[in-house]
């Protein structure tokens, strides 16, 4: 009687705890549904509001992958190199709270880089990677809109 060889009772364990992780990965609505045209929208729109905010030069990029996770969202933001810390604040909080009060769902990560106009080095970040480091926006911004968790 033969024994199956190591090498490939353990290729079998492998493709089948593959299958199943994978199984369990949400990598979001499938193309061209209702949900992923709707997911599109409020993506655009939080877009196209960080960018079109005053007081200085606001990109944001929203990025979506199996192990980092969906609608991870990062904003760089440049005022004038004359701006004021307080400025610089009210820019953050205007970025944090447009993205709170947004309608993307889910909400992944959110990073937010200030730098000054001319300068490498950031003035100011923030970070917020899940719900308890979301707790704090929550309480000063109120819910986010339709229930939509954080």
């Amino acid at each position: 009687m033969r024994r199956p060889s190591a090498l490939a009772v353990t290729c079998v364990v492998l493709a089948a705890v593959s299958t199943g992780l994978l199984a369990g990965c949400d990598g979001g609505p499938p193309p061209g549904s209702e949900a992923a045209v709707a997911r599109q929208k409020a993506n655009d729109t939080v877009n196209r509001q960080l960018e079109a905010l005053p007081g200085g030069k606001v990109t944001a990029t929203i990025e979506n992958s199996l192990d980092g996770g969906q609608n991870n969202i990062k904003v760089d933001a440049v005022p004038p190199a004359t701006a004021t810390t307080a400025q610089l604040n009210v820019m953050a909080d205007t970025i944090e709270r447009t993205i709170w009060l947004s309608r993307m769902d889910p909400l992944g990560r959110i990073g937010l880089i200030v730098r000054r106009q001319g300068d490498t080095d950031p003035v100011l970040e923030r970070l917020y990677q899940d719900e308890v480091d979301t707790r704090p926006l929550a309480v000063k911004y109120g819910p986010r809109p339709d229930g939509l968790p954080g």
